[in-house]
């Protein structure tokens, strides 16, 4: 064959090792006993090439024959040079009955005279074990069955390589996937097969008037039963593609809710912003370098995202609580002040907690004066016990806080801030928090101290052009 002087790829020699073991093994069959009964076997070649030629095709593209039943006779009544060659006509018939491709001769030759040899060898052990103890009869339908259930084996196995080699799928999901759902189908044909066996001792050549009803039946259920199949994968289609309408219409309005909640909360900060001008635009900067802090440490879901980048939008939404003769006071607070204002996490708790969408938020909201070394407040959280997305914000306030300008100073540089951030790593900050600061720190250098940001509408990520979640572009 020609493509065997060109193999290119693994499944060209993996065809080319199926075509040469099964060429040897067709060799070596007809070495191992000679052909006693050439009319008989002509008769099952006949039936088993009638049989393949009489396929029916599937509703995927696939083929199905019970033109192996042919083989498994042969194996108990001819032995190998008669399974090997059924087995090699049945390839043959397949190749002028299907497409014509060469490579799938040479595959099917191949590994259907191999599993033919070895169902062969497999009758010979059990007529050697049990041809004393059972009637013929009996014995002829052990050996069918068996000779049907190699075929399966070696037919499978090789089926299955090549689909995995072909579509770079696991070998074990491919085999139970596309071949093992046949295993019930092999074992009962091989019982019609030692049935048929059975028959043809008894009847010689008068048999084949009983034996092509069988064939008939067979190719009968088997045509109704693809019929059926096509009908049933036709309405699961219908049916899939309604649930998938349905889906995107789902995904939409939760888009649209998500949206609109995200709206609100932005209102909110807004309104915030507006009553102390001093901070303007803080909440949305420490949103967008919560974010990506919590990407860079690996940070996926989408759920968790939304939860740190809401926690961080609303971090002093409890601010609300706060009078306006302590928040927006244009000198030092004193201790009495500063105790007032240290409430707001939990008024800022309280607050969220009430809205089921933001409890998780919420807990970030709580936790976001909290120290890694247990110093902090309200309730003097240490270490992993604080939320992760409160140790993110932790981190991202105090930089956007020193590089801002307050009433009583002036913003400090970046680099200050850095320098600071990186004193206080292992004692107020996370240190993987602060190590995955200072690796985004040349890009947030650029930005100028002070500006209030982009709007921080967070989008889930199929939503995003570029595939990346977080932020879209005013």
């Amino acid at each position: 064959m020609p493509f065997l002087c060109s193999l290119r790829t693994r499944e060209d020699w993996f065809i080319a090792l199926a075509f040469a073991a099964g060429s040897v093994a067709f060799t070596v069959a007809f070495f191992v006993q000679p052909i006693t009964d050439p009319v008989g076997l002509a008769i099952v070649v006949l039936l088993a090439g009638l049989t393949e030629a009489l396929s029916v095709r599937l509703y995927f593209g696939g083929w199905v024959s019970v033109s192996f039943v042919g083989t498994a006779m042969a194996a108990v009544l001819f032995g190998p040079p008669g399974a090997v060659t059924v087995a090699a006509v049945i390839a043959l018939v397949g190749y002028f009955r299907r497409e014509r491709a060469q490579r799938k001769l040479a595959f099917n030759f191949g590994h259907e005279t191999l599993a033919a040899f070895v169902a062969t060898m497999l009758v010979a052990g059990v007529q050697a074990v049990l041809g004393s103890y059972l009637p013929r009869s009996v014995l002829a339908l052990v050996e069918g069955g068996l000779a049907s259930l190699a075929l399966f084996a070696v037919d499978g196995v090789a089926v299955a390589a090549i689909i995995s080699l072909t579509t770079q799928r696991s070998f074990g999901a491919t085999f139970r996937d596309n071949i093992g759902w046949l295993f019930p189908y092999y074992g009962v044909l091989g019982l019609v097969a030692g049935g048929l066996a059975v028959i043809f001792n008894e009847l010689g050549v008068a048999a084949v008037a009983v034996m092509v009803l069988p064939v008939v039946l067979a190719r009968y259920s088997v045509t109704q039963f693809v019929e059926r199949t096509r009908e049933n994968v036709l309405r699961l289609e219908r049916s899939n593609e309604q649930l998938h309408r349905a889906y995107i219409e789902i995904r939409d309005m939760s888009e649209q809710l998500r949206d609109a909640y995200t709206g609100t909360l932005e209102s909110l900060v807004t309104a915030l912003d507006v009553r102390d001008q001093e901070t303007r635009g803080h909440s949305v900067r420490v949103a967008h370098h919560a974010l990506d802090i919590a990407r860079l440490l690996g940070i996926k879901d989408e759920e968790e995202l939304l939860t740190i980048y809401r926690g961080a939008l609303m971090h002093d939404v409890g601010k609300i609580g706060v009078p306006d003769a302590i928040l927006l006071k244009p000198d030092r607070l004193t201790e009495e002040e500063w105790e007032f204002m240290r409430r707001h996490p939990a008024i800022g708790y309280r607050i969220l907690a009430q809205v089921p969408y933001l409890r998780p938020a919420a807990k970030i909201v709580l936790a976001h004066h909290e120290r890694w070394d247990g110093n902090g407040y309200p309730r003097g959280l240490a270490g992993e016990e604080i939320p992760v997305g409160a140790r993110i914000f932790a981190v991202c306030d105090t930089y956007d806080a020193i590089i801002s300008d307050r009433p009583y100073r002036r913003g400090q540089s970046p680099e200050e801030a850095l320098a600071e951030i990186l004193r206080c790593a292992g004692t107020q900050f996370d240190p993987r928090v602060v190590e995955a600061f200072e690796a985004l720190f040349p890009r947030w250098r650029q930005e100028e101290p002070g500006n209030p940001a982009r709007p921080l509408l967070y989008l889930p990520a199929w939503r995003q052009a570029d595939g990346a979640p977080g932020r879209a572009a005013s």
